[in-house]
Parts: structure tokens; sequence; C-alpha cells
């Protein structure tokens, strides 16, 4: 009797688990393809704007950072015009503004404030330092704008892990999206200096 119990137990948890990771992949794959369709409408409206792009950042988030850059959430910039294009990944909607209408920007990990731009200390220390240890279950960029009607932007670079345990920080997806983070940070860390000049 004892061996049933456990025999139906383990089948029920394994069920359980492999139910999880099912809906797991097809949340993760339909954000791709609402990445994909987003990135494919703002091309489109890039290529009839005044934009001219002259640099693309492509951000790696959970749930393309194996992908082609197609689905990827990406940047763009128009250094002649001092524009940026930024996208709203949840609105499925892009805004092009000028350098100069950039404030600042936060990094949240896990709930907490892990860097605010401008404290380079806390920026290079803290969440791009090499630490490897602990589990990441949330990551976002969030960029505030110098405008009444759109306060700010957010990127959200991990969420929806797997079973919401988090991505271990040693791991190479985690790796994968602070390394594109960290590039285009460093981009809005030049903007900032410049709209202080």
């Amino acid at each position: 009797m004892l061996v049933t119990f456990w025999l139906v137990f383990f089948v029920v948890f394994f069920g359980i688990l492999i139910i999880g990771f099912a809906i797991h992949q097809s949340n993760v794959s339909g954000a791709r393809n609402k990445q994909l369709e987003i990135n494919l409408k703002a091309n489109n409206t890039l290529k009839i704007s005044k934009f001219n792009e002259t640099k693309r950042f492509y951000i790696n988030d959970y749930a393309t950072h194996n992908q082609s850059n197609d689905c990827k959430k990406f940047v763009a910039v128009d250094n002649e015009n001092k524009q940026i294009c930024l996208i709203d990944y949840e609105k499925g909607s892009l805004i092009i503004i000028s350098f100069s209408e950039i404030l600042n920007y936060e990094i949240y990990e896990n709930g907490s404030n892990a860097t605010t731009g401008g404290n380079l200390g806390g920026l290079w220390s803290g969440i791009f330092a090499a630490e490897t240890e602990g589990m990441c279950k949330e990551l976002k960029l969030i960029i505030r704008l110098k405008k009444y009607d759109i306060s700010h932007i957010s990127y959200d670079i991990i969420s929806n892990t797997s079973m919401n345990m988090g991505i271990n920080k040693s791991t190479q997806p985690y790796r994968a999206c602070i390394s594109t983070l960290q590039e285009f940070v460093s981009f809005l860390e030049v903007i900032k200096s410049e709209n202080k000049e």
C-alpha cells in the first residue's frame, strides 16, 4: 500500500512538472511571437518616418536570448538628428524622442533598485559585476522621460521564468541578458552626459 502511495505521488508530481514546463514553453513562444510582430510593425513605421537609423541595440531577454535578432527587443538610434526610438512592448507602440528628453534610467532586479543612471559605482560594481551567485526572477530596465504624456518606457528583460523559479546568475541566459543590457546602458550614459553639457 505504501508503494502504491509513492507511485501515485511520483506520477502526479512528474505530471505537474511536465504540464508546468509545457505551459512555460507556450508562454515563452508567445512572448517571442508578440515581440516579432511588434518589431515588424516598428520597422515598417521607421522606414516611412524621417528617422535616419544609424545604430540599433538588440536587448536579449529571457524569451529571446538564444534566438535571432528578429524577435529580440530593440532600440533604434538616429545619431545625426539626436533621436532615439523606444518601444513599449507591453502596449505594442513606439515613441521617437530627442536625446534631450531622456532624464534617467533605473535597473530593477528581483523588485529592488539595483542601479540608477549616473551611479557608476553602483552600476559597475552591482548588477554588471562578475557576480554569479543567486537567482534572478525579474530584471527590468526603466527609462525615465521628460514628457508629460509618457513618463517612462519599461523593458522587461527577465520575467515569467520556468515556474517562476528564476534563472541562476551563473547561466548563459543570464549572462546573455546582462551583456546586451550593459551595452545599451553604456549608450544611455553617453546621452545623459551630453544632456548635462
